[in-house]
């Protein structure tokens, strides 16, 4: 059985002074979660297979009443293949661009020329060894057409914003919306075990640390992950279990 479940209820003035706008679009046998935000136009995050796209389409065009055209942006907050392999398809019925991390574009240019990547203030001296960017990822960076940085505002949803959260992989990024609470954070964090937040384990643990300390930073009220169910309450972070 498919499930595709929506957060449009707009009973949290309690929490948030503008109503939350992340629809959950998910398929209950991979547990992985394709996000679609609702605003002026359409944002779409981790579209993950074609038949989560297939999900998406629908729920756009029945529940919504709205066009694929509106889609005018796909964010990717990894390039790992659950998270991606939906990006072509959705892209026969919207000419959005596709926008990921920065780093991602770092490592795959360091690999390429065989070479340890220097990344900024965010991977300094963690890169032993090149085989955490496969060849994979080289593929998938092929069809980004954005690259987003640390802190910076997506392009067209400014009320976004993009936290890098290399740990779990290198190129991780999360989306933060202060307005309305929301974090969608892909693979940083999952929820599988008794909807307990989970920080996943990476290549490197002061990364982790780092990313943790963000996170628990920010007011949050409805917690998205990239597996698992989302999380909505007071203090969703306030006991994230750690993956070491």
């Amino acid at each position: 059985m498919v499930t595709v479940s929506t957060n449009t209820v707009h009973d949290e003035a309690h929490y948030s002074v503008r109503p939350r706008c992340v629809h959950t679009i998910t398929d209950r046998f991979s547990l992985s979660n394709t996000y679609l935000i609702v605003e002026d136009r359409l944002l779409v995050v981790d579209p993950g297979s074609e038949t989560h796209v297939r999900l998406l389409l629908k729920y756009i065009r029945t529940f919504l009443h709205r066009s694929p055209d509106e889609i005018d942006l796909i964010v990717l907050t990894h390039l790992h293949p659950e998270h991606t392999n939906g990006v072509e398809f959705l892209r026969r019925f919207c000419a959005a661009p596709v926008a990921a991390s920065s780093v991602a574009l770092a490592l795959s240019q360091s690999a390429h020329a065989m070479t340890v990547p220097r990344i900024t203030h965010l991977l300094p001296g963690t890169l032993h060894h090149l085989d955490i960017f496969s060849v994979q990822y080289t593929q998938q960076v092929k069809f980004v057409d954005m690259w987003l940085h640390d802190v910076g505002g997506l392009p067209f949803h400014p009320d976004w914003r993009v936290i890098a959260s290399s740990g779990h992989t290198p190129e991780s990024l999360c989306l933060y919306n202060p307005f309305t609470h929301e974090l969608l954070c892909g693979d940083t964090l999952a929820t599988l075990n008794a909807r307990t937040p989970l920080l996943r384990r990476g290549v490197n643990r002061r990364l982790l640390d780092e990313t943790l300390h963000v996170l628990r930073s920010l007011p949050v009220r409805y917690l998205y992950p990239g597996h698992g169910q989302q999380i909505i309450g007071e203090t969703p972070l306030a006991n994230i279990e750690v993956e070491w």
